[in-house]
């Protein structure tokens, strides 16, 4: 694949990147988007009204495939990102941050996946994080769309997309700082998803990323996002779901012993609606909410006192009772 950029036609892929007061990294997120060994693409920086040297540092590139766009107006990063959209003349759209590295060869592996799959519309992968620890991200689509239904497994900056797909569902304002979960939660039902397994960017976690600076909102957003999940699958009119559903998607750890019970048994459901329906592969879907379930089961029994924990363990099956036990013997 040596397809190269040229002016006088349309690019292959649109890069997004939207930016505010990214001084700090921004050079070097620049820099690794421009050094790809692909290099059809423009690259679209939506500045989103930056007060700090951004501007200055991005006006200093004299690489055509820049396309800059400032923003007077601090109006967020979905806006930013769906200005970039309009503007955009790709097939592809390749999102990037502003404070991430992508490795040289991202786009080339990316467009193959691509290539080869036709029904692919959206195409991620792994990361590596400061530590360059490999963050693992799930790699086919049903493993995906079930991860998808509990959290977000998905890396916004490592994901390109098909435009034709995306200009019909573009990113909504009022769902950030969970913008990205929330469009892979309507994506996910148009076409399918793929992660590449291995780390094709350096992600960096600082104390101003949204996930840092964020996180009540985020975890507010996704009660919402999960709810629109679990209704269109067919999973509700369930005993107390809206309060389950607030409980798990916010993780909410510090609960009550009722509500655990009611988790327990909410959990239960789910299993049990899956089971008639077949939405997903059962075997699967009740290791993915066991999963899910003994993370509150572990908080709820590590930190509650002995006599709040004796009713909510009989509760509880076989397994997860042997879980519990295994616990205790391993701290003491």
């Amino acid at each position: 694949m040596t397809s190269q950029y040229s002016p006088h036609k349309d690019p292959l892929i649109s890069v997004i990147m939207a930016t505010y007061n990214g001084e700090r990294f921004i050079r070097e997120a620049i820099d690794s988007i421009l050094n790809q060994t692909f290099s059809d693409f423009e690259f679209i920086i939506v500045d989103d009204g930056s007060t700090d040297d951004t501007a200055q540092i991005i006006q200093s590139y004299s690489d055509e495939r820049i396309i800059y766009i400032k923003k007077e107006l601090n109006s967020g990063i979905a806006d930013s990102l769906n200005i970039g959209l309009v503007e955009s003349k790709g097939v592809y759209i390749a999102r990037m941050d502003d404070d991430d590295v992508s490795i040289s060869t991202r786009f080339i592996e990316q467009l193959k996946i691509f290539q080869h799959n036709e029904e692919v519309i959206f195409c991620g992968s792994n990361v590596s994080d400061n530590n360059s620890k490999p963050l693992r991200t799930p790699e086919v689509h049903d493993d995906i769309f079930l991860e998808l239904l509990f959290r977000n497994p998905v890396f916004h900056p490592t994901v390109m997309m098909k435009k034709k797909i995306l200009i019909d569902n573009p990113y909504k304002i009022d769902t950030v700082p969970s913008e990205d979960y929330d469009l892979w939660s309507r994506l996910i039902f148009k076409g399918k998803f793929y992660q590449i397994q291995k780390p094709l960017l350096y992600c960096r976690v600082h104390q101003t990323s949204v996930t840092v600076t964020r996180r009540h909102e985020q975890l507010q957003q996704n009660i919402h996002i999960a709810k629109f999940m679990f209704e269109k699958l067919g999973f509700n009119n369930l005993k107390n779901h809206e309060e389950n559903l607030r409980i798990f998607a916010s993780k909410d750890y510090n609960i009550s012993g009722k509500m655990l019970k009611n988790l327990i048994f909410w959990f239960k459901e789910l299993k049990v609606i899956n089971q008639s329906k077949l939405v997903f592969p059962i075997e699967e879907f009740n290791k993915v909410c066991d999963e899910q379930l003994e993370r509150f089961l572990v908080s709820y029994f590590t930190n509650q006192k002995l006599y709040k924990k004796v009713i909510p363990y009989f509760y509880l099956n076989s397994n997860f009772k042997l879980l519990i036990l295994k616990y205790y013997l391993k701290k003491g």
